[in-house]
């Protein structure tokens, strides 16, 4: 499962696997000490198994010195943040634990 998972780890992968992504990108800005991302954390790897590769799963530890500047952009509000990419354009947003609009994004996802 762990293959098909996009992380983010410098800005280059946030411009190339995020921006640049013709596919639509879910990233997930999480924390390995934050719990409610653990538990959304499997729900959005499920949801991109059942994509059939219709969508593209980032995610982005906010706790990387050098993606400071991209966390404090869109996860300065809290975590888990989760965004809907689109060739570069932000789509939509969600925060917390929400499996409902987990898969309200995927489904929007899924048709872009």
């Amino acid at each position: 499962m762990q293959d098909h998972i996009l992380t983010i780890k410098t800005e280059n992968d946030w411009n190339t696997l995020v921006l640049q992504n013709q596919k639509p990108v879910i990233v997930d800005f999480y924390a390995d000490w934050c719990g409610p991302c653990k538990v959304l954390k499997p729900k959005l790897h499920a949801l991109h198994e059942q994509s059939q590769g219709k969508w593209e799963l980032a995610v982005l530890n906010v706790d990387i010195e050098e993606l400071q500047k991209i966390s404090s952009q869109y996860a300065n509000q809290g975590i888990p943040a989760v965004y809907l990419f689109h060739k570069g354009q932000q789509i939509s947003t969600f925060l917390g634990n929400n499996e409902a609009k987990a898969k309200e994004m995927a489904s929007k996802a899924a048709t872009l």
